[in-house]
């Protein structure tokens, strides 16, 4: 009796193990214990022995682009954290609804602030409270109160530099950021106009009394006020993006620079070493791990000939390889309702089938927008749960709509990497 083909063993593992991860995150398990155990079916279905498997953990889990992704994420939940607890964010926002009087800017603004500057998981219910008082002066249906709180608040991501998501692409694809950014900010500048012309072409803006002089001064000190909020996060993509500093050193900067924020007075020495304990409670030990599993998983994933053979037979026998690029990070990202994880699965599959001159922001770009969109939509997303429990939405009017949302975003992404 023959034995079984090792590449097909290997392919059956590789199969596995990408399922496997879908199905326990569907169920509740964390991504990194789902990873950890695919990452284990992997070393036990491939052609290595351990000391190889061994040498790939080890390569792996001290490799410059692990100690990048890990270093900016513990870096940002730990900033967002503090910047939250010492009440810049309440004050952020305080400031904002001071200077910007149109409550349709203020539906925009709010929901975009809150993702900027605050790491909260399923944070759409901190801005839907926002989003509801200031869409009353509008008038507007609780669907639609629900798609804006959606929409504004996720449309941000796809151009904010601290996103776990365009972290962990450019950390494995060795495209900058700032390269990304390049090909996101005009995709979300599109996106915008079309979104804001759906949801808020039909109210015209409220007339309002105009301010009295005395208030000039006021909103003087609110801008200001505002500028002091927003510095941690302000000081550190100006250092990363501009200056080209080391992102992680330019998050430790911003770090500094929010410890001192509303610090009164009296008992400096007190506040501050409460802020540090509450700065090191910040750390998300769970999404450290996530990150640090996901670029082991990532490694692993590159060494298995198997999933490359069978991605060759789909080309040959018709498939165009803009259907893998598109599709495989969508599904990925709709069924897990989980950027970082659509990503893991989806980059080490596809970066191998691409030559040299593909690899480019072009197609890796578009790898990012597609499983933003599967993810945004999941019927597992957090906010789409929260946004509908708070606005007492019909919960699949909602979903389909968030989905016609990513739809939208998908196309414009492939419009706009043909000019890449």
């Amino acid at each position: 009796m023959s034995s079984i083909d090792p590449a097909i063993i290997e392919a059956v593992g590789v199969t596995f193990s990408i399922f496997l991860i879908i199905i326990l995150i569907r169920i509740g398990w964390k991504l990194y214990q789902a990873l950890f155990i695919s990452i284990f079916i992997l070393s036990l279905t491939n052609s290595n022995d351990i000391s190889q498997d061994l040498g790939i953990l080890y390569d792996s889990l001290t490799s410059p682009t692990a100690f990048y992704l890990v270093s900016m994420v513990v870096a940002i939940t730990m900033l967002g954290h503090l910047h939250q607890k010492i009440g810049a964010m309440e004050k952020l926002v305080e400031n904002l609804k001071f200077l910007i009087r149109d409550p349709r800017a203020l539906i925009m603004i709010f929901p975009a602030a809150i993702s900027l500057f605050s790491t909260v998981p399923g944070g759409a219910i901190i801005s839907a409270p926002m989003v509801e008082e200031t869409g009353k002066e509008l008038k507007m249906p609780s669907l639609e109160l629900a798609m804006s709180n959606m929409v504004y608040r996720h449309l941000v991501v796809l151009i904010y530099p601290f996103n776990a998501g365009i972290i962990l692409a450019s950390g494995i694809t060795d495209i900058s950021i700032a390269r990304y950014l390049s090909y996101t900010i005009p995709v979300v500048v599109i996106v915008f106009i079309i979104a804001t012309f759906l949801l808020l072409r039909r109210y015209p803006r409220p007339a309002s009394n105009p301010k009295p002089d005395t208030l000039d001064k006021n909103a003087r000190e609110a801008l200001v006020n505002l500028i002091s909020a927003a510095s941690p996060y302000l000081l550190a993509i100006v250092l990363g993006i501009f200056f080209g500093v080391y992102f992680p050193l330019a998050l430790l900067a911003g770090i500094a620079v929010t410890f001192f924020i509303n610090l009164p007075q009296g008992k400096k020495k007190d506040i501050l070493r409460e802020r540090t304990f509450v700065f090191f409670h910040g750390l998300n030990w769970a999404l450290a791990l996530s990150i640090l599993s996901i670029v082991v998983y990532k490694d692993f994933m590159l060494e298995a000939e198997s999933i490359r053979q069978a991605t060759h037979y789909l080309l040959g026998q018709g498939l165009p390889l803009l259907v893998i690029i598109i599709a495989l990070p969508f599904i990925t990202g709709f069924i897990t309702g989980n950027n970082a994880a659509s990503l893991g699965i989806t980059l080490p599959v596809v970066m191998p089938l691409l030559g040299p001159e593909m690899l480019t922001v072009r197609y890796l770009g578009l790898i990012y927008v597609s499983s933003y969109a599967g993810y945004l939509g999941s019927p597992v997303h957090l906010c789409t749960y929260v946004t509908n429990n708070y606005f007492r939405t019909p919960l699949y009017s909602l979903i389909k709509q968030v989905n016609i949302f990513g739809a939208i975003t998908l196309l414009v992404g492939l419009a706009v990497s043909v000019f890449y």
